[in-house]
């Protein structure tokens, strides 16, 4: 009798484990589906205009999709709690929470820092995303990130097309060429435009680099058709920096470097030098030497006496480079300026090849009118190249 009721009680505990597993189950069935959903929605920009290809994910996840042809999109399993995130090339990413929604619409705004960065491309700007010609650009923190002493040497290997030769000495430009050489015998260097108003006279040496915002390089089409004839060779649009709103900011900018030659020919000493004679006098009986073994009474006077020179430690010293800049920029809602003074000074590996720069530059702006604006560039530049002295003088 006992264990009728023994097996008839665990039958009844059998039974009410199978009914709650299958509760169990049922409410979990129903939570997972609460907890995710289809999601479905429109992508548009600022003029109603449909995104076509605007990219829709949950974020977080590898769950996503794209807008078609009319910025429509459906995205399945998302969790009722999750963020769906919208990004297309040129607009600012957008995160979106659900929130129980099952539709959405998304205005997408323009992203200005990119399609709305301001560059020259001539007597003027033009907004980065129109631009349609050749063009290259050269920024101020690419400048700074290198110790150079022009324009030229910030751009050198950083621009395709643009082929920048090293200068050979303290001062002296390389050759620059955008897109090879033009003419056999007529000048091929580009035409420099620094803030819209084409160089005539100095050089682009003369320009502190530090006092550089950008430059844009224009080839082809692009730099013929608004400066003609002059821009065949190219143009180079350099773009001072100017003063911005708010307190005062003082900058300086400076380094300091030492030159030297990576290697040193190894030539002859006296003795040996002595014994190349003898060598060639041998060889070749009847020349005319002195004290039959050398060629030049001098080198006799020399060979007796005991003197030796080794004429590239005569010509040759350690290098010297360095530039200090300071600028002080600021200004109010109507005006706005920007100051620099700098001093570059190059001591060149070579005796007699040195260089100085001095130079200071002012940008003012005013705004007189909300329709008016004057201002003012100016720069002062003053150089020194000392490149050529007489042996007899260096030694």
């Amino acid at each position: 009798m006992k264990d009728r009721k023994n097996s008839s009680l665990l039958r009844r505990l059998e039974k009410f484990q199978r009914l709650f597993f299958v509760a169990l189950l049922s409410v979990l069935a129903v939570g997972a589906f609460a907890q995710s959903k289809t999601v479905s929605g429109t992508v548009l920009d600022k003029t109603g205009e449909s995104v076509i290809g605007a990219s829709v994910v949950v974020k977080g996840t590898t769950n996503g999709t794209i807008t078609d042809f009319d910025g429509k999109f459906t995205l399945q399993n998302v969790p009722d709690n999750g963020t769906i995130q919208v990004s297309f090339v040129g607009y600012k990413t957008v995160d979106i929470q659900v929130k129980g929604q099952s539709t959405v619409k998304i205005i997408l705004e323009e992203d200005t820092e990119t399609l709305d960065e301001v560059v020259v491309v001539g007597y003027g700007v033009q907004k980065k995303s129109d631009v349609t010609g050749a063009m290259a650009r050269v920024t101020s923190k690419v400048i700074e990130d290198r110790p150079v002493q022009n324009a030229l040497q910030a751009m050198q290997g950083r621009v395709t097309g643009v082929d920048i030769t090293s200068n050979n000495r303290p001062g002296e430009l390389g050759d620059i060429r955008i897109r090879g050489n033009r003419s056999l015998t007529a000048d091929n260097n580009p035409l420099y435009v620094i803030d819209g108003i084409p160089m005539s006279a100095g050089s682009i040496a003369d320009v502190n680099p530090s006092d550089i915002e950008s430059m844009e390089i224009l080839k082809d089409a692009s730099a013929t058709a608004i400066y003609g004839t002059n821009g065949a060779n190219g143009v180079i649009l350099i773009t001072t920096k100017r003063g911005t709103s708010g307190k005062p900011t003082i900058r300086y900018n400076g380094y300091f470097g030492v030159e030297d030659f990576s290697h040193k020919l190894d030539f002859c000493d006296g003795s040996q030098i002595t014994q190349r004679y003898r060598d060639y006098v041998s060889q070749n009986p009847g020349e005319t030497m002195y004290n039959d073994y050398v060629k030049n009474a001098y080198e006799a006077e020399n060979q007796a006496n005991g003197i030796e020179n080794d004429w590239i430690d005569a010509v040759s010293q350690t290098g010297i480079i360095q530039d200090h800049n300071v600028s002080i920029g600021g200004g109010a809602d109507n005006v706005k300026y920007y100051v620099s003074a700098d001093y570059m000074s190059q001591k060149g590996v070579l005796k007699g090849f040195n260089y100085k720069r001095y130079s200071i530059r002012t940008n003012i702006d005013m705004s007189v009118t909300d329709y008016m604006k004057v201002g003012t560039n100016s720069s002062v530049s003053y150089t020194h190249l000392r490149a050529h002295e007489t042996l007899a003088n260096l030694v």
